[in-house]
């Protein structure tokens, strides 16, 4: 007869519990929110001048671009306007719901102090980017590095067009002429991307 076998006993581990998270405050929220409105801000700006650059044949104007970004500032601004407004209404609307939730939404009266917490933040980042249209080093920046990265970016995908067709890969001399074959072309045939934008530096 087979005996059975002993199952061992696994020993028990201490309950941890898990940290509960701090509250991230207004500042905080701010801080980061204009973190990602700054990157995609720049983006929006750098893919304006390439698309003018390429598909419109227009020279760079430092003047245009900043009105640019101050408009879309100001859009970004109106945004966080209305979803402040947004959580305000539904922190209203949950403040006198019974039950577990009000309707068409999964909010309810525990929400209550989130959903007032992320109106103070979006209300925060209205103002800070409605702030930032009349800041005038804010602006140049965003242009500066906008444009720096869609001249990076032109040389790269003109450059790489430029190897395929020429077959650069069969000419064993071209990767040590690379770097001044790259300063000549741009001289040459990006001359008409730098009538505004003076003269560009490539490293």
């Amino acid at each position: 007869m087979a005996r059975k076998r002993e199952r061992r006993s696994e020993p028990v581990r201490p309950y941890v519990p898990v940290p509960r998270a701090e509250p991230i405050t207004v500042e905080r929220a701010v801080e980061e929110g204009m973190l990602i409105a700054r990157s995609a801000l720049t983006m929006e700006v750098k893919n304006r001048i390439i698309v003018g650059a390429l598909r419109d044949d227009l020279a760079f104007d430092p003047a245009e671009t900043a009105d640019l970004v101050k408009s879309e500032l100001a859009v970004l601004s109106r945004e966080q306007a209305g979803y402040a407004r947004r959580m305000n209404r539904l922190a209203v609307a949950v403040s006198g719901a019974r039950g577990s939730s009000i309707r068409d939404h999964d909010y309810g009266p525990r929400d209550y102090r989130v959903l007032t917490q992320r109106g103070k933040i979006y209300a925060a980042l209205s103002a800070e980017l409605e702030r930032l249209v009349e800041d005038a080093g804010f602006v140049d920046e965003i242009v500066e590095t906008a444009r720096a990265q869609a001249w990076a970016e032109l040389g790269r995908t003109i450059v790489g067009r430029l190897e395929r067709a020429l077959g650069a890969h069969r000419d064993p001399d071209y990767a040590i002429d690379r770097d001044t074959r790259l300063r000549a072309f741009i001289a040459i045939d990006l001359a008409r991307l730098q009538r505004s934008a003076g003269e560009i530096a490539v490293t």
